[in-house]
């Protein structure tokens, strides 16, 4: 273990946790997340975020992807593999938590069942491999399906005996209500009852019969009304049907005792196979939970090291709404930040975050920081922060801190993260200070990395004389006199007391005093480092708006070379398209032709007029396919104009041939140049020439479609959610959604419409049938969302 309880509570760890479990569906998820504890060692924690990685690949492929269904059945589990005996509810819980490990590892490893599997998850090695640890039970799910309903109660069918007896109970309930209603309709006998009903007591149908009538009426007394005047008798004729009834419920009862036990040792004969399965399902859903919280968090997987650095690229601490993002480097040139600036200028959050960083990448989760942030395995996370003086043992704020300070030199080594929060504090500056340099130097000597927050000057003379050690401070804004919470690394920071004072009211005159106090050399050193700060601060600005710029002209670079690789591939589909279409033409011209020729041959034999007959046919034939391929290429000629001018591209229906005009000839009549000719042609003979059916205009067109494909594809989404919206409403949605799926490339979508009545499913489903763009469609599995999403293939 890297990190100690004790280090993972100061770096408040536990709320990491607890985040992390709330991400869990089953409760055994939810204690691996509590008891998360971060590994001290490299191919442990490669292991750990590599399945992290790949439970957000799932999720990105299927977003829909969880473990719903599965239920809590250790404890059920267990009392059966001890002999126990299961009730209806918990063979239920067992058969669906093994339908959905069942499923789970059909998805992943692509078998027979597990759709949107296969090729798609064939990357996701460790993911596979735990599903490979699940073993399918179809039978003992079909054997409990068929014994018990989705109500949790015994089928009829269960057995021939169970529903012997269930027939009898139902003829018994019948015959004594029938004999109750016959009483109550007895006129001799109405005048013995208080009122014209039936009640029960216990289990006994009883009549109220008048306390007089008692000693005539024919029955058994159960009970009487708190006065005494009624008394609850069970008919004599009920009393042996009731008594049949209950031998009947007895043996009913005995021979659902007689089915459970036998389910019960169905499941009890694959109680390891469906444990082992169980325990699959429950890592596979830490998984799961460690991506979705890497999402929540905008997280990513760290670049892991070999050697125990840590380089932080904007890094943000989890727990806070806003944090500032936190770039800074710990390694072997530079092993050693010291830390200043004034009060909660994020002195303390800094050191938090750094640690918070280490210890979630050791846990196998991602971290809120950018993809280039490096960290190595650290044998050891130490960390003294907070006030540690405790009444109990007799101990001061000093006290505390070095019996801290004791524990973190007994265990730091070459590979250890040291992490101080106001190192030295809490006793005499000189001495404090005298401490602080010698437990620092101790550290470097041991190879440590590590940082510690002071407000002591000197030990920024330390760090600027020290090799491995660094400067560092939390940015003040001289012009608000508040703080940035931004670090800047390689600048020591001032307290910046007396501009906090001057804004909290203390009187210029105390102000003036105490800076009297003050040496020459320490107000010049003062004011050098205000301006060294400044100086520093603007060339961070810079720096980050520089980088921002970089970043985005990166990206810009990376967009518009996918678009030209896209408009090239198009272009080269549309090119294939227009050649496939003339050979089509060559070849149905070809067809014609011949056809044409062997009727002629044929028409040869014939008499004269049915040789002249054929000839006709077949230039008929012809004339038409003539004519079919002429309106073809007369469609890209425009309407008859009725304005020209020179410099205007023409069609020339007659010549099927394009133009520019060049000048009018007279008239009516305009010059044209079509080629090599000089034509006078008069206005009526000409169109103008349809630019849309123009390759340069086809070229344009292509590119503005694959810019607007481009765009949608950036942002549209592989799912849809109709749910709230009428059925016509949601199908004009889904028909506009359906068109940008299929312009963006999209060969799968989900269709949210919810189960509710089915009125919203049931209209989806009719409009799919008949859409152009579906290819087919079926109700989403297991983790797609079961009936309350419809997945559409698209052409």
């Amino acid at each position: 273990m890297a990190a100690s309880e004790k280090t993972s509570e100061k770096l408040e760890f536990n709320a990491i946790r607890q985040a992390l479990a709330a991400e869990c569906t089953l409760p055994g998820a939810r204690e691996q997340a509590l008891a998360l504890v971060p590994a001290a060692e490299r191919r442990r924690v490669e292991a750990l975020l590599r399945e992290t990685e790949e439970g957000a690949t799932l999720l990105r492929l299927n977003p829909l992807f969880s473990l719903r269904g599965a239920r809590e059945i250790r404890p059920a589990l267990e009392r059966c593999l001890r002999g126990g005996l299961l009730r209806e509810q918990e063979l239920l819980d067992l058969r669906d938590t093994a339908r959905v490990a069942r499923q789970v590892r059909a998805f992943l490893l692509g078998e027979t069942g597990g759709r949107g599997g296969g090729e798609s998850t064939s990357g996701l090695v460790t993911l596979r491999r735990i599903a490979a640890g699940i073993t399918p039970l179809k039978q003992t799910e079909e054997a409990i399906s068929r014994a018990i309903g989705d109500d949790a109660r015994l089928r009829d069918t269960a057995s021939e005996e169970l529903a012997r007896c269930r027939r009898a109970e139902q003829s018994l309930r019948r015959r004594i209500r029938e004999t109750i209603d016959g009483i109550l309709r007895n006129p001799a006998q109405q005048k013995m009852l208080q009122d014209l009903l039936f009640t029960t007591r216990g289990d006994r149908w009883v009549l109220p019969v008048k306390a007089e009538y008692a000693p005539v009426f024919s029955g058994i007394v159960h009970d009487q009304s708190a006065s005494g005047a009624t008394l609850y008798m069970e008919p004599t004729p009920v009393v042996r049907l009731a008594n049949e009834l209950r031998e009947t419920e007895l043996q009913a009862q005995k021979e659902a005792e007689r089915i459970l036990t036998r389910l019960t040792a169905e499941v009890a004969a694959v109680g390891p196979e469906l444990t082992a399965s169980y325990a699959a399902l429950l890592h596979l859903d830490f998984i799961l939970a460690k991506a979705r919280y890497g999402q929540k968090i905008n997280g990513a997987a760290p670049v892991l090291l070999d050697t125990p650095d840590i380089a932080l690229v904007r890094a943000r601490h989890p727990l806070l709404a806003q944090p500032v993002p936190l770039t800074l480097a710990l390694t072997a040139a530079s092993r050693f930040l010291i830390v200043t600036g004034p009060n909660t200028g994020g002195k303390t959050v800094a050191l938090k975050t750094i640690g918070l960083m280490a210890v979630m990448t050791q846990s196998g989760l991602f971290i809120p920081a950018d993809p280039e942030s490096k960290t190595g395995v650290f044998r050891h996370i130490l960390i003294d922060v907070g006030d540690e003086q405790s009444l109990e043992q007799s101990l001061s704020t000093f006290s505390g801190h070095l019996t801290n300070i004791i524990d973190i030199l007994r265990l730091a080594d070459d590979a250890s993260l040291t992490l101080f929060d106001e190192i030295g504090a809490g006793t005499d500056p000189t001495e404090g200070v005298a401490l602080a340099a010698a437990i620092i130097e101790e550290l470097l000597r041991r190879g440590c990395r590590g940082a510690a927050t002071t407000h002591y000057g000197a030990l920024k003379e330390f760090a600027y004389n020290t090799p491995a050690a660094e400067n560092a401070s939390v940015e003040f804004n001289a012009e608000t006199l508040e703080p940035t919470y931004r670090m800047l690394v390689g600048v020591p920071g001032r307290s910046n007391a007396f501009d906090i004072a001057r804004r909290l009211g203390l009187p210029e005159s105390v102000l003036s005093a105490a800076r009297s106090f003050l040496s020459q050399r320490q107000q010049t050193e003062a004011d050098l480092l205000a301006n060294l700060e400044e100086t520093r601060r603007r060339m961070a600005l810079t720096e980050e708006r520089l980088a921002r710029e970089e970043k985005e002209a990166a990206d810009r670079t990376t967009r518009l070379t996918e678009r030209a690789e896209v408009l090239s591939a198009r272009q080269e589909e549309v090119l294939r398209r227009a050649r496939e279409q003339a050979a089509e033409i060559i070849r149905t011209a070809r067809q014609e032709a011949e056809e044409a020729v062997k009727e002629i041959k044929e028409a040869r034999k014939k008499e004269r007029r049915e040789q002249e007959a054929a000839v006709a046919r077949s230039r008929a034939k012809l004339k038409r396919y003539a004519e079919t391929l002429t309106e073809s290429a007369d469609a890209g000629a425009g309407p008859q104009p009725e304005q020209v001018r020179p410099g205007q591209m023409v069609y020339l229906p007659n010549l099927r041939q394009r133009g520019q005009i060049i000048g009018w000839a007279s008239g009516r009549e305009v010059l044209i140049q079509a080629g090599i000719m000089k034509l006078s042609v008069p206005l009526a003979e000409i169109r103008l020439a349809d630019e849309t059916r123009s390759p340069e205009h086809l070229q344009r067109t292509i590119h503005g479609a694959m810019s607007a494909g481009l765009a949608k594809a950036v942002t549209l989404r592989s799912e849809i959610d109709l749910r709230g919206h009428m059925v016509e409403e949601a199908l004009e949605l889904l028909d506009k959604y359906l068109d940008d799926a299929v312009l963006t490339g999209i060969h799968q979508v989900s269709v949210i419409h919810g189960k509710g009545t089915g009125a919203l499913r049931g209209g989806v489903h009719t409009f799919l049938r008949r859409h152009p763009h579906a290819a087919s469609f079926r109700l989403g599995e297991l983790g797609e969302g079961d009936s309350g999403v419809t997945i559409v293939e698209l052409k």
